[in-house]
């Protein structure tokens, strides 16, 4: 009786610690998976197409001005309602204008070197890079070997004019000709921190 006893008190007990072993052991092969199920899943990307434009960034750190270097708030000016009279975003052409098709372009320009215009659908989704400005406008007197200055014929104060578009003349051009005509529009916009026309230079220029 005694034997009955402790045979069925060990196998009790075998079972139990029996349990307790494949229970860890579970548990362990459980967590195991989730790691590698953890390992083998991508992450996902930051944006659409895993692309992303620069928030902010300096035009021309290596500028001549005499008044410094101008920061620019390229998220703004891409997603807000930027344009002159206040009621649309503009459109990536405005400045990245070789990034549309040739049948879109107007005087002066005359370089395309995309098939359709550039949004920011079509940059999450295309291989092509969009150029910035320096790689067609230069500093004076610093134009790299193999490349050629752009120059283009405008009116300018009522007189028609041919200038060799620097880095700093296509700047002040593109800037210049949308601030003006927003502030032609919306002469409050002088009282908005940051606000400059082309009369303003230190509004954007912080001098070094």
């Amino acid at each position: 009786m005694k034997n009955s006893a402790k045979l069925t008190l060990i196998v009790v007990f075998g079972v139990f610690v029996f349990g307790l072993i494949f229970n860890s052991a579970c548990g362990k092969t459980t967590s195991s998976t989730a790691s590698l199920s953890a390992l083998a899943t991508p992450t996902p990307a930051a944006s659409a197409g895993g692309k992303e434009i620069a928030k902010t960034f300096t035009l021309a750190k290596d500028s001549q001005s005499e008044y410094g270097e101008v920061a620019f708030n390229h998220e703004n000016h891409a997603f807000l309602k930027y344009s002159p009279d206040g009621q649309s975003v503009m459109a990536c052409a405005e400045c990245h204008h070789t990034d549309q098709p040739k049948s879109a372009l107007k005087p002066p320009l005359v370089t395309s070197e995309r098939d359709v215009a550039l949004t920011m659908d079509v940059f999450k989704s295309s291989p092509q890079k969009v150029n910035d400005c320096r790689t067609c406008h230069f500093q004076e007197g610093a134009v790299p070997d193999g490349k050629t200055m752009p120059s283009a014929t405008y009116t300018d104060t009522g007189k028609s004019v041919t200038k060799s578009l620097t880095n700093e003349l296509a700047y002040h051009i593109n800037c210049n000709t949308c601030h003006d005509a927003a502030f032609k529009l919306r002469p409050e916009l002088k009282k908005k921190p940051g606000f400059a026309t082309s009369k303003d230079c230190t509004v954007c220029h912080k001098a070094t």
